[in-house]
């Protein structure tokens, strides 16, 4: 156990080596001694601790072995059915969960533990725990979910509110209430027949119900704690929008006269041993589609299950619209989609699997962007989970296409629709990148066609069930389909000869781009305005030459410093002429002039603007930076910033987000703790964005060049956002490169927008961004429109910001 520190060391020191009971009603003290948690510590008792230092205010150190154990209060074990226990604690890396491990009497098993659920609101996670009076003790393993520093705000244990719990069942359809009752019930049976001998030993022991207390405990927890997580706004928001009145199916046959051209959809669903009633029902979904134009081809992979296939030929008798064929042979889900696409009479193929359904609406929200996108060969939608405890359940809400983030995961996925032509032309699936098919099609089809000619429908389209040993539940059920995705992409990368390859990036199912040498690498130059700051300015000049570069240049404008340290320091570097170029101005602070004055005196073949309070983290920038700069339609790279307390500073930016009047750009992410991975990891992957901060930026000089370096007209807010709109619009990308990390002190030489002066400047700026750009030109294609335009926290909005379109615009919300 690590040593207390401050108050928390006299607290230990005034116990006397005696029972650990004493002990550990020490340490009950200590915590409680933490002023953010004094109050929200309750309902536990023989706490013990381990790998953990109390460093006091609600402070803690932890480490991939922390442990937390305590025991359940008589009173809550007496008085409850079931017992809930919930902890906060920020940063956290959900990537990493933590896990709970219930003791019924017979010590801590892998089968008895559990993962913490996310809870509603920022950082609390929790589980409930039925039967607590049988339950002997409780551990909590932090396993490296938190390293370092944390704030613990809550950790307590309190009675279930079966208010809420029968609320949620209630909520469900009577169909999904008879699954979840059945579920859970074959569940606890399932557990007592596999604990049938440990039962049967604790009848003679002082702990006769250990076991079954344990099965019954296992039984009830497996599907909630196996379960994506439910949020209440996202159930309220889906039922809201994907209700069909009878209104709206009118509008919707009205609207669909209108389409210029009326779509034939081949729905291809590949068919291996499914559940059959999980089957039929996603058939069923097919039939309630209000748009008429469609065939489902399906391809039985050689079931060895007898029912599906007489489920085939049943359904099909009653409904000529389905297709069939049998696979003689079981040649896995490339192959067997091969097999249904080639029953496919339609102009564009639908992909579906065969336990997933649709809402009623999504072939003809399909239809509707197909009619609005002349010319579109590739359409993908938002999608979100249908969990084991029947909720709809995290949403992937998405942005426009961006084939860089289709580099660490799978973007595209449900509800993927293909141009049937293209679809031939690239040869189908491929034998042997199953489990990730569908990924390595998406990449060989978007190299033959404009982007342009990707569209993204921004509504949930596909609803994913999660079953036993579906990827829905979890990236690590499928490990194959992982290693085929890496060498999906990898693929890609050949084929596009960019000099990038494609690596584990230490979370299950996201993969990282690892950089290559490129021949003939290009010369770079930083640019750093900076005025005094001595104190910011030698530690990042400091931390570039530890990753010193021969080809590298650095050009620092000083703005009319008058400290005489850092006038001696800039003399003393003006000497060294083959890596630093120091360029006076001695005009008002004007940071685009600046970056402008500075780029004029640079020579490198890539320019780099870098904020003077920063540092770098990683080593290989500059290798990361030209292999990108290598790739012809990269205008742009920006940087992964950190606080240096380790939270998120920037990591991309937002347009017209955030609570400003008016709304021009936030930084993604802001705040948040820099080990979390959220919103799918995007947190923490490479992708797209509308803009970067010119804290620490790069691009070509001719692109520089091209478009006239900085509007001199922001001086100091919106510069970069204004850049980095223009790179844009010369058909440019921007990404935002994880593998490139600095450290940002932020504005600390400049000081903050604060003062009233400021805060006019700030406001006069806006406005001239907005006269500049318009509303239209500061919608960002990255941020979906089903977010709430108040936050960067990719919160669900009340309703989407754009239009519904298989909703009466003119009728009453209903």
């Amino acid at each position: 156990m690590k040593a207390f520190h401050g108050n928390a060391v006299a607290a230990v020191d005034r116990l006397r080596p005696g029972a650990g009971k004493t002990v550990q009603a020490g340490l009950d003290r200590v915590f409680r001694t933490m002023p953010r948690i004094a109050g929200t510590m309750a309902g536990m008792t023989d706490l013990r601790i381990e790998g953990i230092e109390v460093i006091g205010a609600g402070k803690v150190v932890l480490d991939a072995h922390s442990k937390v154990f305590f025991k359940i209060k008589p009173y809550l074990k007496l008085s409850a059915l079931s017992v809930q226990f919930i902890v906060s604690v920020r940063p956290v890396d959900t990537a990493r969960p933590m896990r709970v491990y219930i003791d019924h009497g017979r010590g801590y098993t892998v089968a008895g533990s559990y993962l913490l659920q996310p809870l509603e609101g920022e950082s609390r996670f929790g589980i409930h725990i039925p039967l607590p009076q049988f339950v002997h003790e409780v551990r909590i393993d932090f396993q490296g979910a938190v390293v370092g520093a944390a704030e613990l705000d809550a950790f307590y244990i309190q009675r279930s509110d079966p208010r809420a719990l029968l609320r949620n069942f209630l909520d469900l359809s009577e169909a999904d209430q008879r699954t979840i009752i059945t579920g859970k019930v074959s569940s606890v049976v399932a557990a007592i027949r596999s604990r049938r001998t440990e039962i049967e030993q604790d009848v003679a022991t002082s702990i006769p119900m250990a076991g079954l207390s344990s099965a019954v405990s296992h039984g009830l927890l497996w599907s909630a704690i196996h379960s994506a997580h439910s949020d209440p706004l996202y159930r309220s928001f889906i039922g809201r929008f994907n209700h069909l009145t009878e209104g709206d199916r009118a509008w919707m046959r009205q609207r669909a006269e209108s389409f210029g051209t009326k779509p034939f959809f081949s729905v291809v669903m590949p068919v291996y041993n499914p559940p059959v009633d999980l089957l039929i029902e996603a058939v069923r979904s097919l039939q309630a589609q209000t748009y008429p134009h469609w065939e489902l081809c399906l391809a039985d992979d050689a079931s060895p299950d007898f029912a599906v296939r007489n489920t085939i030929v049943r359904l099909a008798e009653e409904d000529p619209r389905i297709r069939y064929v049998f696979r003689e042979t079981n040649g896995h889900i490339s192959e067997s989609s091969n097999a249904a696409a080639a029953l496919a009479a339609g102009d564009y193929l639908v992909l579906m699997d065969n336990d997933d359904f649709l809402p009623a609406h999504a072939l003809w929200t399909a239809a509707y962007y197909i009619d609005q996108n002349p010319g579109c060969k590739l359409l993908y939608s938002d999608e979100d989970k249908f969990n084991l405890e029947g909720f709809h359940a995290d949403p992937y809400f998405k942005g426009d296409f961006d084939r860089f983030l289709m580099y660490g995961h799978n973007l595209f996925s449900h509800l993927g629709i293909y141009d049937r032509a293209l679809f031939n032309e690239v040869g189908g699936f491929r034998k042997g990148y199953e489990g990730s098919q569908d990924y390595d099609l998406t990449l060989r089809c978007m190299e033959r066609i404009d982007e342009k000619q990707i569209v993204h429908i921004p509504h949930v389209l596909y609803h994913w069930r999660q079953v036993l040993g579906s990827t829905a539940i979890g990236a690590g059920q499928k490990d194959y389909a992982f290693e085929a995705a890496k060498r999906s992409i990898n693929s890609h990368f050949e084929r596009m000869a960019y000099p990038l390859r494609s690596v584990d990036s230490g979370i299950p199912g996201i993969a990282s781009v690892q950089t290559l040498t490129v021949e003939n690498p290009q010369t770079i130059s930083i640019v750093i305005p900076t005025r005094n700051g001595l104190g910011v300015l030698k530690p990042c000049i400091e931390s570039l030459m530890r990753v010193a570069d021969p080809l590298v240049q650095i050009v620092i404008v000083d703005n009319f410093s008058d400290d005489a340290e850092t006038l001696a320091y800039l003399d003393e570097l003006r000497r060294d002429r083959n890596r630093f170029v120091v360029v006076r101005s001695e005009t008002d602070f004007n940071f685009s002039h600046l970056c402008n004055l500075g780029v004029q005196r640079a020579t490198g073949e890539i320019i780099c603007l870098l904020n003077n309070d920063t540092e770098v983290v990683t080593t290989d920038l500059f290798h990361r930076v030209r292999a990108w700069l290598s790739i012809d339609d990269v205008g742009m790279v920006g940087a992964r910033l950190l606080f240096p307390d380790g939270f998120l500073q920037h990591f991309g930016v937002y347009l017209g987000i955030g609570g400003g009047d008016p709304e021009i750009a936030v930084h993604a992410h802001f705040r948040r703790p820099g080990a979390e991975h959220t919103q799918f990891s995007k947190s923490k992957i490479l992708q797209q964005f509308a803009a970067v901060t010119a804290a620490c930026c790069f691009m070509r000089r001719t692109d520089w060049d091209q478009i006239g370096g900085m509007d001199e007209s922001f001086a100091v807010a919106y510069n970069d956002v204004d850049l980095c709109l223009r790179v844009r619009q010369q058909g440019l990308k921007i990404i935002c490169d994880p593998g490139i990390t600095m450290i940002h002190k932020e504005s600390i030489t400049r000081g903050a927008d604060v003062n009233p002066t400021k805060v006019v400047r700030l406001k006069r700026e806006a406005e001239h961004m907005m006269a500049k750009w318009g509303a239209e030109g500061l919608r960002d294609p990255f941020f979906s429109p089903n977010f709430s335009a108040r936050s960067p926290y990719f919160e669900v909005g009340e309703s989407p910001r754009g239009p519904v379109p298989w909703k009466d615009p003119e009728a009453a919300p209903g």
